[in-house]
């Protein structure tokens, strides 16, 4: 009886687990607009498709070329690649110069998936 009080409870939870609210596509992209967004990846990868208003630094240069872009080290800095190990990298390079407000967002294909543009 015990096995049949809790399987229904769940059951009658399961409308409200599932009507959680997800992000519309207006609302990712309102939160991709915050900040300079920095692709990492190579030129050839930029040129073939990259995220609206992206730049490109590769993240061997990061280190040289980020104070042209973003000379204020507290301001919001969002980095990708194809799959977020240079992003990482990239991240760890701007973190060592001091920059205090970066995050990498992994892979360009999941962040289109994911309905950035």
């Amino acid at each position: 009886m015990k096995k049949l009080a809790w399987i229904l409870g769940f059951a009658a939870m399961m409308p409200m687990m599932s009507s959680a609210k997800q992000a519309s596509v207006q609302q990712v992209q309102a939160e991709k607009a915050a900040g300079i967004w920095i692709d990492v990846r190579s030129a050839e990868e930029f040129q073939q498709g990259h995220l609206n208003g992206a730049i490109n630094v590769t993240h061997t240069e990061i280190a040289q070329r980020i104070a042209e872009v973003a000379p204020d080290k507290n301001q919001p800095i969002h980095l990708y690649c194809r799959s977020g190990h240079r992003a990482e990298a990239a991240l760890n390079e701007l973190k060592k110069l001091g920059y205090s407000n970066v995050t990498n967002h992994g892979g360009y294909d999941d962040l289109i998936k994911a309905g950035l543009k």
